[in-house]
């Protein structure tokens, strides 16, 4: 096995323990064993499990970034936004559900890692938060003021990335799974709110309750 390989074997081993595992419960000398390798092997490529980390953070986004928008703008520019969202959120679940997938591995141990290791690969995470920002403006300036689009870019990520908890490929298929999303976070921007209900002051009688009645 040549170098490069070797060094993405490692790190497709290590995304995998933090996957099953959490950050916490992986050691390198943890990761060398399952790998097949010697620790020293390891440390040939990282000097320490931070090196490991940042790694596969900061590829997590960026690959996670760069597939969507690839599904995004293969449908061409006459595609309306709507299959353009669906198309994001079928790219967005299927590099979670890769095999190893740096991605499924960046949920699982991102709020647990150092905060210099999240700062580190903080622009690429903003960088993909944004996309989807931009995706998920609405041109319409009523939906627009409906749900802010960083709520629901934060709602859609939480929707999709929980996924990794339940998601049986028996049961759903992957595109099901977008179809739907996408159906929810597009009602949920364009749908006409429900008209507040009206409050009612303590100690106020109704028309009808009162014995009196009311001027038609």
């Amino acid at each position: 096995m040549g170098d490069i390989d070797l060094k993405s074997h490692l790190l497709s081993t290590a995304a995998r323990l933090f996957q099953q595992q959490g950050y916490a419960a992986v050691s390198l000398r943890k990761i060398a064993a399952a790998a097949g390798v010697t620790t020293g092997s390891l440390y040939y490529y990282f000097s320490d499990k931070d090196e490991v980390v940042h790694e596969i953070l900061d590829s997590g986004h960026r690959r996670t970034l760069a597939e969507v928008r690839r599904a995004v703008e293969a449908l061409g520019p006459s595609a309306d936004r709507a299959a353009k969202v669906r198309a994001g959120i079928r790219a967005h679940l299927g590099v979670l559900f890769e095999d190893d997938s740096f991605p499924a591995a960046n949920v699982r141990i991102f709020a647990h890692v150092p905060a210099h290791l999240r700062a580190a690969v903080r622009s690429g995470r903003h960088a993909y938060e944004q996309y989807w920002v931009d995706l998920l403006t609405v041109d319409d300036d009523r939906a627009r003021h409906r749900i802010e689009p960083r709520q629901l870019t934060m709602f859609l990520f939480g929707a999709t990335n929980w996924t990794l908890e339940w998601y049986k490929a028996k049961r759903d298929s992957l595109e099901d799974l977008a179809d739907a999303l996408a159906q929810l976070f597009f009602e949920a921007t364009l749908a006409q709110p429900p008209a507040p209900k009206a409050v009612r002051q303590p100690g106020a009688r109704s028309a009808r309750g009162n014995g009196k009645r009311t001027a038609a």
